[in-house]
C-alpha cells in the first residue's frame, strides 16, 4: 500500500537536469535491464493486495463447488482478459500525471461542475460494488470466530472480532503502519496463495488421490458452455459475477493509476522541459507494462489452482461453503489435500488474504472520493494536508460501513458469500463496461509520441469484445450446450 509520501525508486540513476539547474532534479532514468525493471515494479502488486482475495479465495471456490468445471474457460478469461485495459489507463495517467478522474475527464460527454459523467456514475457503481468488502470483513471476523470465539455465542464473537478488525485496520490506516506491513504481507499472500498451487499438483500427480483431478476434466471446462440448461440463469449470473471478480478487475483498474503516481513512475518522466522525457517515458511504460503482466500471471495461476482444486474437492464433494464459518468450511481446500495438520496455517493465510483486501480497498476508495472532490473544486488536490485529511474521511466512512455490514450479516444472517458475489456481479456488471469505454477514448488519445502499437490497439479493442460477449452471455444465457 502507498502511503501519502511517494516510493523512492532505488534501482534507477538521478541523471543531470538538461536546464542546468544544480538542484536534485525530480525525473530518473528507468531501469533498463528485467532484473531492474522487476525491482521497480510495485503498484500492480498493491492492486493484487485486492486481486488475489476475495473473488480468489471466497467467490472462485464457492462457483466451483456449486457449478463444477463448466465455468473453468470463465475464469481464466476473466483473469487475463483486462490485462491491456489496465496498461493503456495506467500509460495515459502516467504520460499525462492525471489521476483517474482528471483522466476520465477529458472524455466527451455531460459534466457537472467540470466532472466528466463517467467518474461520477463510476464512483456510484463503485460504492455499490463495494458490498463485497463488507461480505469480506463479515468473513474475516467469521475466520477468527471459528479459530478464538469470544463472549458467549456466535454472533457477539463475530460482532466483537469485526469490531477489533475495524480498529486494527483504522490504526494501520490512520498511522500509514501499512509501509511497514507492505512487504510482509505480500509475501505471506504470495506463499499461502502459491500453495494452493502445490495443492492442485498434489492432486493431479498424487498416485492414490482421494479426490481425483484429471485433464479430461480441465479440458471439459474449456468448452465456452453454460452447461445444464436447467441452471442456465444462475451460471450466467457466475459468469458475471467472476468478470467482476477476478484478475486486474474494473475497480482495481480505477486504482491503479494512484499507485502509479505514488510511486514515482510519472514524477521520474519529468516535464516537457526536461530534456529525454519521451525516452524516459517509453522506459517507464516498459516498467508499467512488466509490472502489470506480473500481477496478471500470478492472478491468473492462482485462480487456476483455486478453481480446480475447489472443482475436486468441494464439488465433488457435493458442499458448497457458505454462511459466517465460510473460510473455515473452504479450509477443506488445504486439509483434504496436505492433512489436518494445515487448518491452521489455511486459517492464517486466509485471514493475511482477506485483511489485505479491505485495506487496500478502504485506502483506494478515500483517494477515489479525494479525487472526485477535488475535480469538482472542493479539494485543492495539490495540497498534501487537505488531500490527506480528506483521504481519512473517506476511509473511515468506508471502513465503518463495512463494520455495519458485519453487524448486519451476523445479526440477520445474511451470508457473506452472498455479498462477496453480489458485489462482485454489479462490478462485472456496471463497473466494467462503464470504465472500458472510458479507456478506449484515452488510449487513443494518450500523447501519439507515446500511444500505444498497432498490434496493442488490435489486441484493445479484442479485449473490448470479449468482454461484451461474456456480458451478453451472463444476461441472455449464451449459446451453451
Amino acid at each position: 500500500m502507498a502511503s501519502d509520501t511517494p516510493d523512492s525508486q532505488t534501482d534507477n540513476q538521478i541523471t543531470p537536469s538538461s536546464a542546468g539547474d544544480s538542484s536534485t532534479p525530480t525525473w530518473k532514468a528507468a531501469p533498463k535491464t528485467w532484473g531492474g525493471r522487476l525491482l521497480a515494479i510495485g503498484p500492480a502488486i498493491v492492486v493484487s493486495g485486492s486481486v488475489i482475495g476475495s473473488g480468489e479465495l471466497i467467490n472462485v471456490p464457492v462457483q466451483a463447488a456449486t457449478f463444477g468445471f463448466v465455468l473453468f474457460w470463465a475464469v481464466i478469461l476473466s483473469c487475463i482478459i483486462k490485462y491491456f485495459l489496465q496498461v493503456e489507463l495506467g500509460r495515459h495517467c502516467l504520460v499525462h500525471n492525471r489521476t483517474t478522474i482528471q483522466a476520465l475527464n477529458q472524455v466527451p460527454g455531460p459534466r457537472f461542475r467540470g466532472t466528466s459523467w463517467i467518474g461520477i456514475f463510476y464512483i456510484g457503481g463503485y460504492t455499490l460494488s463495494v458490498v463485497t468488502v463488507g461480505g469480506i470483513m463479515a468473513a474475516t471476523a467469521g475466520l477468527f470466530t471459528s479459530v478464538m470465539p469470544i463472549g458467549g455465542s456466535e454472533e457477539i464473537s463475530t460482532i466483537s472480532w469485526g469490531m477489533i478488525i475495524f480498529a486494527v485496520i483504522g490504526s494501520v490506516l490512520w498511522f500509514s503502519l501499512y509501509d511497514a506491513l507492505e512487504k510482509l504481507i505480500a509475501f505471506l499472500v504470495c506463499g499461502f496463495s502459491l500453495s494452493v498451487v502445490v495443492a492442485l499438483f498434489l492432486l493431479i500427480f498424487s498416485p492414490n488421490p482421494a479426490y481425483p483431478l484429471t485433464l479430461a476434466d480441465v479440458a471439459s471446462g474449456m468448452t465456452f458452455s453454460l452447461g445444464d440448461p436447467a441452471q442456465r440463469g444462475a451460471v450466467a449470473f457466475a459468469v458475471i459475477s467472476l468478470l467482476g471478480a477476478l484478475g486486474t478487475t474494473a475497480n482495481e483498474m480505477f486504482m491503479y493509476p494512484y499507485w502509479i503516481l505514488e510511486k514515482g513512475y510519472a514524477r521520474n518522466v519529468g516535464t516537457d522541459e526536461d530534456e529525454g522525457r519521451i525516452e524516459r517515458a517509453k522506459g517507464w511504460i516498459r516498467v508499467l507494462q512488466l509490472d502489470a503482466g506480473v500481477a496478471t500471471l500470478l492472478a491468473t495461476v492462482i485462480t487456476a489452482a483455486y478453481f480446480l482444486v475447489g472443482c475436486a474437492i468441494l464439488h465433488k464433494k457435493g458442499e458448497v461453503p457458505s454462511g459466517m464459518k465460510v473460510v473455515e468450511q473452504l479450509s477443506q481446500i488445504y486439509t483434504e489435500t496436505y492433512g489436518a495438520w494445515s487448518y491452521g496455517v489455511f486459517m492464517f493465510g486466509g485471514f493475511c488474504t482477506l485483511f489485505s483486501t479491505i485495506v487496500v480497498v478502504v485506502a483506494a476508495s478515500g483517494r477515489m472520493w479525494t479525487d472526485l472532490l477535488s475535480s469538482m473544486g472542493v479539494v485543492d488536490y495539490d495540497d498534501p494536508i487537505a488531500r490527506r485529511r480528506y483521504n481519512r474521511i473517506f476511509q473511515n466512512i468506508y471502513l465503518t460501513a463495512f463494520l455495519g455490514i458485519t453487524f448486519y450479516s451476523s445479526l440477520l444472517g445474511a451470508a457473506p458469500e452472498k455479498l462477496v458475489i453480489m458485489g462482485q456481479f454489479i462490478n462485472g456488471l456496471v463497473n466494467t463496461p462503464l470504465l472500458m469505454i472510458g479507456i478506449l477514448y484515452l488510449a487513443y488519445k494518450t500523447d501519439n509520441r507515446l500511444r500505444m502499437s498497432t498490434v496493442t490497439s488490435l489486441m484493445l479493442i479484442l479485449t473490448a469484445a470479449a468482454i461484451m460477449v461474456c456480458i451478453v452471455m451472463g444476461i441472455f444465457g449464451g449459446p451453451g450446450h
